[in-house]
């Protein structure tokens, strides 16, 4: 939430609570991200699966260097989580955030719903930010 909007603890965690379960009646937003949160978790399992040293498609005169196995499931935890991190941020960007944005100008404090800037009043036809032409309550 933007630090500049000023609102209570209790109105935060309401503007919060009115926007998730905005974004968990849209079933298309929920599927979408819920797919996309998970995906980099399917991938990391699907590579853990395909590069298991400990599988029977290893021939047994084969050894294991715990080095190299234990640096490649580092490695592959540190991916992991770097993609995860991304494609949560992307969700959060794209598709929570405009529900919180909706909520903090339904408290009457009037924001751009692309972009998240303050506006002054209602009465702005184009944010003065990023130029999103602003739908009036009243149209």
């Amino acid at each position: 939430m933007h630090e500049h909007v000023p609102m209570s603890m209790r109105a935060k965690f309401l503007v919060h609570w009115r926007a998730n379960v905005g974004m968990l009646r849209e079933k298309k937003i929920l599927a979408l991200s819920s797919f996309i949160a998970i995906l980099p978790s399917l991938v990391f399992g699907l590579a853990l699966w395909y590069f298991d040293p400990l599988s029977q498609r290893r021939s047994p005169a084969t050894p294991i260097n715990l080095t190299a196995l234990l640096a490649l499931i580092g490695g592959g935890m540190a991916f992991w989580l770097a993609v995860q991190h991304m494609f949560f941020v992307y969700t959060m960007n794209r598709y929570y955030a405009p529900f919180v944005r909706r909520e903090i100008a339904l408290l009457g404090m009037p924001m751009c719903p692309a972009c998240g800037h303050l506006l002054a009043n209602m009465q702005v036809r184009r944010c003065p930010e990023c130029a999103t032409q602003i739908q009036s309550n009243n149209s």
